[in-house]
């Protein structure tokens, strides 16, 4: 019996690693079609910028005043998403080492944090003083930010249920935490378009 052991496990050999499982391989491939969605709105986007749009830019609106985006507040907003990334990362890896109350606590204030993010768009939509209807670049910029907005509804969503079942069921282990992996990768990607979206759009 110890030779067929040491058969199987010779000395020195390297352990194989664990199979990456169907669910986070399905997320990365979801992912992977949702980034193109984002390229082709990027891509429609810069389209108007450049072939469309006037001189201006952003563009003047019907009083002959230029569109005016609120790069500070949401600077502000975004260091709270980019936070966010952090304190997923935490509660996964609290959970590695089994600290439960970690685990939760990261997990909350990622909630925390992406809740507080969408509150400043939507305070920051009805300040803005112009519509989707106001020119190719209302449409654009409105499709761009609340497609995300969208997105980051539906990662809080994940992110919720994830804490229903450690709070109240206890749920995942070290060695099993597929959906919050899966969730976890989800927020990643939101926050990694937000950050380009920002740059992209508000900054340059």
């Amino acid at each position: 019996m110890a030779t067929d052991h040491a058969l199987a496990h010779p000395p020195g050999a390297v352990p194989q690693k664990k199979p990456i499982s169907q669910g986070v391989l399905a997320m990365l491939l979801f992912i992977g079609s949702e980034a193109m969605l984002f390229a082709s709105f990027f891509t429609a986007y810069f389209m108007v910028r450049y072939n469309v749009a006037e001189n201006h830019w952003p563009p003047l609106n019907q009083n002959g005043e230029p569109f005016e985006l609120p790069k500070v507040g949401t600077g502000v907003s975004t260091a709270f998403l980019v936070f966010s990334s952090f304190t997923v990362w935490w509660a996964e890896h609290r959970l590695k080492h089994n600290d439960r109350k970690g685990l939760e606590r990261g997990l909350l204030v990622t909630i925390l944090l992406g809740i507080t993010f969408l509150v400043a768009q939507i305070n920051e939509y009805a300040h803005l003083g112009f519509t989707p209807a106001d020119k190719a670049f209302g449409s654009t910029f409105y499709t761009l930010t609340g497609f995300h907005g969208l997105h980051v509804l539906v990662g809080l969503i994940l992110l919720t249920i994830c804490y229903v079942r450690v709070k109240r069921a206890r749920d995942f282990t070290p060695t099993f935490s597929t959906p919050l992996v899966m969730a976890s990768i989800y927020w990643h990607f939101v926050d990694v378009v937000w950050v380009a979206l920002y740059i992209l759009v508000y900054l340059v």
